[in-house]
């Protein structure tokens, strides 16, 4: 009986469960991880918790691998303990946490801590255990899903759902370690590589599986988000170097294959040197690595060669590093760009099997490619800014909230105060009013409002009813609360019912509906067109009202324009101080302001009630004069210009610039010319030349001017020539 058992087992049953379960953890995990780097995506990087957590995890699954890598059986009692914690940990994903691993991050850390401790552990022991048949069946299980993947670019799984499913896999190889107490099915799956035997193909796998790691490592810093092409050439390319490793005529073929590898080697070596350019050829470098790494890995690894791995792996890292924050000298940027090599080429110098010349051949070649082709990695900026980011005005001042920085902590907020580019996380949040938007992320939105509910957290959601701006997901709101105002809403949560209205200088009865009715859902000149009638038409406490309404937006706008000086956007600051002028006069702070966001913006004509409002504060009155100038003669707005220049003349003369105003005067007559006002120009340019009679300058503008009338005279004695010139 015994012996039919064994004969079934050996003969089928257990390759094709060891097959199965390879198969789909690395289905499920690399589904994982595509989730997983949009969420890690949105977690704020400055935060020191991050950094502890990505090293513990690193520590943790490396300790996992090397102890199962180099351990023949696992411990019953490790397997019974990491079994236990994946069965809580299941239960703790599907019953206790959040719906969104972001959420759980920023308020339970403690957690994630322990629980990605305890999973990056138990994904080592598994991939500690990868050899010969499981892990090709493993590596088919990456191909499967990055294949699936391109087709179906939408994958919306939770992640909490993810980890479930790949605990529960993981407690199924927990459970087969306790099934596979002696290895009868081992030569079922033991694929024994015929390149792997010979020991002068070792370095080729060491060296290229030390760039193949340092470059997903930076590839993944330098381009964050999901890795679908990286994964999937990884993948393809490591299963087609590891079955070509399978063929037996390979073996006969030493030099050949040693010369292919060699030259493969420095092929990839080009394209990781080649860094600026990874964008481009980072598919050709995984393809080439992950090849090198299937074909030549050994059937039986050193334990110190992993070791040498991992220093090589820091070398690459800390010289790619070091080149790309550090602006260097040259010559010293080249000496460190050359230490790469010695990093490539150390495992053939001690290869005492391999002749001398095709050693110096290649350290002069990796040599060479590094001179000529290495550009380090540009560093990355941060997006500009977008309109998009900030909403149009809001007139936020009518509310009886008054937002500071003090006592608010904003996120995509819809208001002009600094506002984070992730979460808030619960240390930042204490004693403070989180004010959120809805711009993107919506269910981590949902989940975030819902554990401030439970902690009964106050914070409110401003979303404006701008056209341009419509949100499509109001039924995430409908458990909160809802206040109207003009053209914008707050949502809040019923616990801060009696913090939310209007300012308390606005009326509460009929005369608040008045304008409800009026200004509701109206733009800013609608809004300056209804104020300006009830204030020409009305009296009383309405007219008052109105007065107090074209404060408070006066107010509004004033606070955006202040808000984008700071961050430098002055364009969108004067946009701000346009509409703020339209409800009350600019006051010296906002002037100031529109003086400074002007000098760095390019003269429009919709600025010009701005410069004519400068113009009326002798700080600001040079500036604006001259900027109006060349904007009303664009404009042909001549009457204006000579106005203007006339203000600016008189300001130059009072102040003893006579170089300044003798230059304005001439640019005064060359308007006049232009215009053919010799009533203006003529008695002008004879003052002048009386009083400087050897003044060339005077002297060619009287003579232009004699030609000018000349040749007017003489059209209108040739009607037909001067017809002709006016068509």
């Amino acid at each position: 009986m015994d012996s039919q058992w064994k004969r079934f087992w050996e003969t089928g049953l257990f390759p094709s469960l060891e097959f199965s379960l390879s198969l789909s953890i690395g289905y499920a995990l690399s589904l994982f991880f595509y989730v997983a780097g949009s969420e890690l995506a949105l977690i704020d990087r400055t935060d020191t918790a991050y950094p502890v957590l990505q090293i513990l995890l690193v520590i943790s699954f490396s300790a996992g691998f090397i102890y199962r890598k180099y351990k023949q059986t696992l411990p019953a009692g490790l397997a019974i303990a990491l079994l236990v914690a994946a069965v809580i940990q299941i239960f703790w994903f599907f019953r206790a946490n959040s719906a969104e691993f972001l959420i759980d991050y920023i308020f339970s850390f403690e957690f994630v801590l322990l629980s990605g401790i305890l999973s990056a552990f138990s994904v080592g022991i598994y991939g500690g255990s990868l050899r010969d048949f499981r892990f090709l069946s493993f590596a088919l299980g990456v191909t499967v899903f990055t294949f699936y993947s391109l087709f179906e670019p939408n994958q919306n799984y939770s992640m909490k759902v993810l980890l479930g499913v790949l605990y529960i896999f993981l407690s199924f190889y927990f459970i087969s370690t306790f099934v596979q107490r002696s290895p009868y099915s081992s030569k079922f799956y033991k694929i024994r590589s015929k390149i792997g035997k010979h020991p002068l193909f070792a370095p080729f796998y060491r060296s290229a599986l030390s760039l193949l790691i340092s470059y997903c490592i930076l590839h993944i810093y330098f381009q964050p988000g999901p890795k679908i092409p990286l994964i999937l050439s990884i993948s393809f390319s490591v299963i087609f170097g590891r079955v070509l490793s399978l063929l037996g005529g390979l073996k006969k073929e030493t030099k050949a294959v040693f010369f292919i590898g060699r030259v493969a080697l420095l092929f990839a070596f080009f394209f990781f040197i080649y860094q600026t350019y990874w964008s481009s050829f980072f598919i050709a470098l995984c393809i080439i690595t992950g090849s090198i790494v299937g074909f030549f890995k050994p059937n039986k690894t050193p334990y110190k060669e992993y070791l040498f791995i991992g220093l090589e792996t820091s070398i690459y890292l800390g010289l790619s590093f070091l080149l790309y924050f550090w602006n260097l000298p040259t010559g010293l940027r080249t000496i460190l760009t050359l230490l790469f090599v010695p990093v490539l080429i150390y495992p053939y110098l001690m290869q005492k099997h391999i002749i001398r010349t095709p050693r110096l051949l290649m350290l002069v070649i990796a040599t060479f490619i590094v001179l000529i082709f290495f550009s380090p990695p540009t560093i990355r900026t941060n997006s500009p800014f977008s309109k998009k980011e900030i909403f149009d005005p809001i007139p936020f001042a009518t509310t009886n909230i008054a937002f500071n920085e003090e006592d608010f902590i904003f996120y995509k907020s819809v208001l002009p105060f600094k506002s984070n580019p992730f979460l808030p996380k619960r240390s930042e949040i204490k004693g403070k009013t989180v004010v959120l938007g809805l711009s993107s992320n919506q269910s981590q939105i949902i989940s975030y409002i819902e554990r401030l509910s439970q902690e009964q957290h106050p914070f409110m959601i401003l979303t404006t009813r701008n056209k341009s701006n419509q949100f499509h997901h109001i039924n995430a709101l409908s458990l909160l609360n809802r206040k109207s105002y003009w053209n914008f809403d707050i949502y809040y949560p019923s616990y801060m019912e009696s913090k939310i209205g209007f300012a308390s200088t606005l009326p509460n009865d009929w005369k608040l509906k008045y304008f409800n009715e009026k200004l509701d859902n109206s733009t800013a000149p609608e809004v300056v067109t209804v104020l300006d009638s009830v204030l020409k038409y009305s009296s009383g406490d309405l007219r008052k009202d109105a007065l107090e309404i074209k404060h408070l937006y006066y107010e509004s706008f004033s606070e955006y324009a202040r808000f984008y000086h700071n961050i430098k956007q002055n364009k969108l600051a004067l946009d701000s101080i346009a509409i703020a002028r339209k409800f009350e006069p600019p006051k010296p702070d906002l002037l100031r302001i529109a003086f400074n966001s002007l000098k760095f913006t390019t003269p429009e004509s919709e600025y010009i009630p701005i410069l004519e409002d400068l113009s009326s504060d002798p700080e600001f009155q040079e500036f604006a004069w001259n900027s109006l100038i060349p904007m009303f003669e664009s404009l042909r707005d001549w009457n204006r210009a000579l106005i203007t220049m006339s203000a600016l003349e008189k300001y130059y003369r009072s102040r003893n610039q006579i170089e300044q105003a003798n230059e304005l005067e001439l640019a005064r007559v060359r308007l006049f010319i232009n215009q053919e006002n010799w009533k203006e120009v003529e008695p002008l340019i004879s003052v002048r030349i009386r009083e400087n009679p050897d003044s060339v300058i005077w002297e060619r503008l009287k003579n232009e001017v004699i030609e000018k009338k000349d040749s007017l005279r003489r059209l209108s004695v040739r009607p037909d020539v001067r017809e002709a010139r006016i068509q």
